[in-house]
């Protein structure tokens, strides 16, 4: 069995605001999206605005996002064996539609690892509890309260 794709929110505050499509883009629910002139587009590393909850249907076609904040709590999959010597470790994500998982240490990285998900424990492919970065929630100009 490969890795599980998709982040599910587990815990944490949950502001969600729609939002048209980019008009090249695609992504589907459970992705991080960016945020860039009122349109979400698939996400990035210095740029997760939220995760969409349903998948990119154009740019006439709202969006719902949840937003992503450091307070929060995410599962995600991984691309290994997850182990609990991985808490505290910050992981780079794959940005691909229908492939976003955990990869491996970078110097530029996303989350921070909080936790094994209970549903998995230490297994290959596994999921971890993460929660993102300060600096990679692209949070300007939005109000969340």
């Amino acid at each position: 069995m490969g890795a599980i794709y998709g982040l599910r929110l587990v815990e944490g505050p949950c502001v969600i605001r729609e939002y048209t499509s980019a008009a090249t883009t695609t992504y589907d629910a459970g992705e991080v999206v960016s945020l860039a002139d009122g349109s979400v587009g698939i996400g990035a590393c210095d740029a997760c605005a939220g995760v969409a909850l349903k998948d990119a249907g154009g740019v006439t076609t709202m969006t719902p996002i949840i937003h992503i904040t450091p307070d929060q709590i995410w599962s995600i999959g991984y691309n290994g064996t997850t182990a609990l010597d991985m808490i505290g470790d910050t992981y780079l994500m794959t940005f691909t539609t229908g492939a976003q998982i955990l990869t491996s240490t970078t110097s530029t990285p996303v989350v921070t690892v909080v936790g094994l998900d209970p549903r998995d424990g230490a297994k290959a492919y596994g999921r971890l509890l993460v929660k993102f970065i300060q600096s990679t929630c692209n949070l300007v100009g939005l109000v969340l309260a």
